[in-house]
């Protein structure tokens, strides 16, 4: 088993560095970016892991798309530009997920 003084100086860096990772989701961020997805596609998902699907999925594209995810945190309306790419984020994700777990 490796341990952290077993890394180089570069790999150490980068492990204490690292991706930063979204753990809270905000919730008015979150009800923006659902509201971008075609109608049915949050009811399609079972609701016992509806939840989770739906944190999830808003965290990874808080990691993935910080600079849009800070604008849907913003009260207001989302600009067009942002409002497109957003939903094109979240349409492929959850159209990925159900393609995975064989949801139709």
């Amino acid at each position: 088993m490796m341990n952290f003084k077993d890394f180089s100086v570069k790999d150490k860096l980068q492990i204490l560095t690292g991706k930063p990772k979204t753990t809270q989701v905000d919730s008015v961020a979150m009800d923006k970016i659902l509201a971008l997805l075609p109608d049915g596609y949050v009811e399609r998902i079972p609701k016992i892991v509806r939840k989770h699907a739906t944190t999830k999925t808003i965290e990874r594209i808080a990691n993935e798309h910080p600079d849009l995810y800070a604008i849907a945190k913003q009260p207001g309306e989302l600009p067009a530009d942002a409002k497109s790419v957003l939903r094109q984020a979240v349409t492929d994700i959850f159209d990925q997920k159900m393609q995975k777990y064989n949801i139709k």
